[in-house]
């Protein structure tokens, strides 16, 4: 394939042409610092198979189908010495149809990074106003090479097109820790070019090849669907850890910050089990403060007097996850780390590599970075992670990630900067388990995919609504909370496609945010279906806030729910300043989130597809203002089903009880059938505390069939705007995973499964003292609560167990039977249609649908 072919075409939103192919090159024997003065770029016109640039020979394969393409790239040098590769490039021509009101999305190189959109311009990015080594920071490249000047710059991924609506292009970086993906956008009068530069930063001796991570390119018209499409491709070939179950719990940082105690965190341990009713939250996360020194991770300082691991024992008597925070490649000059092992570090021109500066944490603010690319820091990492879970701790916030990616001189140059970093986060994952859950912050997105199972995706949040200091280049990385919400925005597409999204800590107290913007906060969290965490001393939290505080968590919780991936969207991505609303929609409606993150009133309308809606959506919201609006289509029917034996073909729950449980199971089974338990105390009896670790769930889970017509019920549904809602007894946990193995998405209530050393806790989804069913999920009571809010609608439930089915089916309009639901219905001579497989269940609700009458069991 020649420069001159098209990889990509779309009938509106134009051709893609690759153009080149280049390599970034300087002698390997110029130091880092002069390296990036000494560059020059050697280049070939683009072709498949081998090109040769300079010392270096590239290997390119292309696939291309219709509307995308994806571009693989390999590496080797065939010269006579060593050759300091900086980056490999592949530049395209995108001949876009309409050449007006072009505008760009910037992806930030880390999670604190500015992301946002703006004009596609001649001008392109505006230089960096502060010096390269803060750059460096939020950039994958402190010093942007001189002929990048009039270029526009996104990390990742970027998505250029015509605004509001029109010809849309997306290019990104399926990145796996190979190379950090910059993406470059020119506009010219011959297209938008764009050129992609996999930076490796690495010494290549003669006959040394790397393969790189794979190039992306697909047209379109909607930004947002590129986005989340780019997001889910790169994810699965990552394999991205995107099924965790929903993140909550509190955080002590942004109350006492630098100053926490030990006191304090078991005074809002108190309160958190006094208030767990209202706010249900489930990990307790001790943030930056407690440790003696930054490095020493093993040790506690004076406001810690007992060390963590008893009170990591407390905090999970009292039923919480224990979680802690530490900045794992940090290093400061007065940690023993730094003083016996220095060699560890990277290292800079005259001694190790000053990270950061960071004044609580040293006496001269000076912060270090361990260097990965060494075999006994990986080790290190690893025992230090094994150490803290095995203390108790099964959530571990990993935070200034960046460290250990920075443009400095590592014990292996022949590693790419990705790598190491890569090679760092494996390593905590390894001493950690699967059964941790890892949040990322400050950290480079790419190479953490398939590592962690959740990530900050924007700034600090803060009690204050814009940074209370300037920083010139970095002022909207700052902590922030109208920073904060505008990442959320921008990178709603990443939840659930390669992780749980962060948005960082509610602020619900009395503080220098005024009642609008915490109202503003809380409800982008809510929206975006993220994590939440509330981070106030509870004790002094009003009614009214902490009324706040469990909506927003019940809200977050609802839209996460929704489905895998992620159903929250960002409708208006490109929008300038910043965008304005979040949509997540399912078949019986939608929630959206309006928001004026300016200092002026606006009218704020996203665009919307619903019928009806009207002006509904178009308000007038006055400076740092927001609303929430409930969208309700018309309902005449819903579909309500069960998952173990019906949505699946085997039973998830009853088959691991009867593997794992041995003589527990059909002892607490006849105390079941015997009336002297419930179902719900059935569960807690076999399952919780059961020794069944999560890598042995997930080779069940990979043997767990869905019914055959799973799939075409779910898109009919879909298709025809009937709500359909699994109702399990089970597990979300399982529920997730299975979601994510079978490439399908539902929206679902379900019991809490969570791991604590290997063995499961559970905790019930939505019991109903008041029914007989005793389950953990009252399927009547879900049913009867839908009923209340569509009392014209057609209510179907489908199941095939008498035990957790049995109250559901009573309960809807038109009940589906199999086995023993079936059963015992015909002994109550309640009427019933029986199916076989789900596709019955389609083809009879295709009569209904059609103005036949079904059989209806009121």
């Amino acid at each position: 394939m020649s420069g001159s072919a098209v990889i990509a075409s779309h009938l509106r939103a134009g051709r893609v042409q690759p153009t080149r192919l280049a390599a970034r090159i300087a002698e390997a024997t110029a130091t880092r610092e002069s390296a990036a003065n000494q560059e020059r770029v050697v280049s070939a016109a683009f072709a498949s198979g081998v090109s040769r640039v300079g010392p270096i020979a590239i290997t390119t394969a292309v696939d291309a189908a219709d509307t995308r393409a994806t571009v693989q790239i390999g590496l080797r040098n065939v010269g006579d010495g060593p050759v300091a590769l900086a980056s490999a490039i592949v530049g395209f021509r995108w001949l876009c149809p309409e050449r007006v009101a072009l505008r760009c999305f910037q992806n930030g190189w880390q999670s604190w990074s500015e992301t946002r959109a703006r004009e596609l311009d001649a001008e392109g990015a505006s230089p960096f106003p502060s010096d390269p080594w803060l750059r460096g920071i939020h950039h994958a490249v402190g010093a942007p090479p001189p002929d990048r000047a009039g270029w526009h710059e996104s990390h990742l991924v970027t998505v250029a097109g015509v605004w509001p609506t029109g010809a849309t292009c997306c290019v990104g970086v399926l990145e796996r820790g190979h190379a950090f993906g910059i993406v470059y956008l020119e506009r010219a009068p011959d297209g938008v070019h764009i050129e992609v530069e996999l930076r490796v930063d690495a010494v290549l001796e003669p006959g040394m090849g790397l393969e790189l991570d794979p190039v992306r390119v697909e047209l379109g018209e909607d930004p947002t669907q590129l986005l989340e499409t780019f997001a889910e491709v790169h994810g699965r070939l990552a394999a991205a850890r995107a099924s965790a179950p929903f993140a909550s719990g509190w955080c002590s940082w942004y109350h006492f910050f630098h100053d926490v105690t030990e006191e304090d965190i078991v005074r809002n341990l108190e309160a958190l089990v006094a208030v767990r009713d209202e706010i249900p939250v489930e990990i307790l996360q001790i943030d930056d403060g407690w440790q003696r020194a930054v490095g020493d991770w093993l040790h506690t300082n004076a406001r810690f007097p007992r060390g963590l691991a008893p009170l990591a024992e407390e905090v999970r008597a009292a039923g919480f996850v224990p979680g802690i925070w530490t900045a794992p490649f940090c290093v400061v000059s007065e940690s023993r780390i730094f003083a016996e092992r220095k060699a560890w570090l990277l290292q800079g021109s005259d001694g190790p590599y000053r990270a950061l500066l960071h004044p609580q944490w040293s006496a001269d603010a000076s912060v270090f970075s361990l260097d990965p690319s060494r075999p006994e820091v990986a080790v290190h990492l690893e025992q230090l992670f094994r150490t803290l879970v095995e203390w108790g701790f099964g959530y571990l916030k990993l935070d200034f990630l960046y460290a250990a990616a920075l443009q400095a001189r590592a014990h292996d140059p022949a590693l790419p900067r990705a790598t190491r970093l890569r090679l760092g986060l494996e390593a905590i994952r390894r001493g950690a388990g699967e059964e941790a859950l890892l949040l990322g912050c400050g950290c480079p997105l790419g190479p953490a995919v398939g590592v962690v199972d959740a990530m900050r995706i924007g700034p600090d949040v803060a009690p204050e609504w814009s940074p209370d200091r300037q920083i010139p280049g970095i002022e909207e990385t700052l902590p922030a909370a109208r920073s904060a919400i505008r990442s959320t925005l921008a990178r709603t597409w990443m939840h659930r496609r390669y992780w749980i999204n962060d948005p960082d800590c509610l602020v619900a107290r009395d503080s220098a945010l005024g009642e609008t913007e915490v109202s503003a906060l809380s409800a982008a969290i809510g929206a975006s279906g993220g994590s939440f965490f509330l981070s106030d001393d509870l004790a002094h939290l009003s009614p009214g806030r902490r009324v706040l505080a469990g909506e927003t968590l019940e809200m977050a919780s609802a839209v996460d729910r929704l489905g895998l991936p992620g159903r929250a969207r960002t409708t208006d991505l490109l929008a300038t300043p910043a965008p304005t609303t979040i949509v997540a929609t399912n078949t019986a409606g939608a929630t959206a989130v309006l928001l004026n993150l300016g200092d002026a009133a606006r009218c704020v309308r996203p665009p919307t597809d619903w019928e009806g809606a009207g002006d509904a959506l178009s308000l007038d919201l006055g400076p740092r203002e927001s609303a929430v609006l409930r969208l309700d289509r018309e309902v005449s029917l819903a579909v309500f089903c069960d998952f173990d034996g019906t949505f699946s073909v085997q039973d998830v729950g009853s088959t691991l009880a009867h593997r794992h449980a041995g003589e527990l199971q059909p002892r607490a089974w006849a105390r079941y059938e015997r009336g002297e338990i419930t179902a719900w105390e059935y569960n807690m009896e076999v399952l919780d505390g059961l020794l069944l670790p999560r890598y042995e769930v997930e080779r069940f889970l990979e043997t767990i069939d869905l019914d055959p017509g799973a799939r075409d019920l779910v898109s009919w549904c879909e298709e025809r705007g009937i709500p359909f809602r699994v109702l399990s007894d089970g597990f979300d946990a399982n529920l997730n995973r299975l979601q994510e193995l079978h490439g399908v998405s539902f929206e679902y209530d379900a019991n809490a499964l969570r791991y604590d050393r290997g063995r499961w806790r559970l905790r019930p989804g939505y019991p109903d003292p008041s029914c007989g069913c005793g389950t953990g999920v009252c399927k009547r009571g879900r049913i009867e609560a839908f009923r209340t809010e569509r009392p014209g609608a057609t209510l179907v439930h489908v199941g095939n167990g008498r035990v957790s089915d049995l109250c559901g089916a009573l309960a809807a309009d038109i009940a589906f039977a199999k086995d023993s639901l079936a059963v015992e219905l015909e002994a109550r001579r309640h009427r019933f249609e029986w199916f076989e497989t789900l596709r019955d269940v389609m083809a009879r609700l295709s009569e209904l649908e059609s103005g036949a009458v079904l059989t209806e069991a009121r």
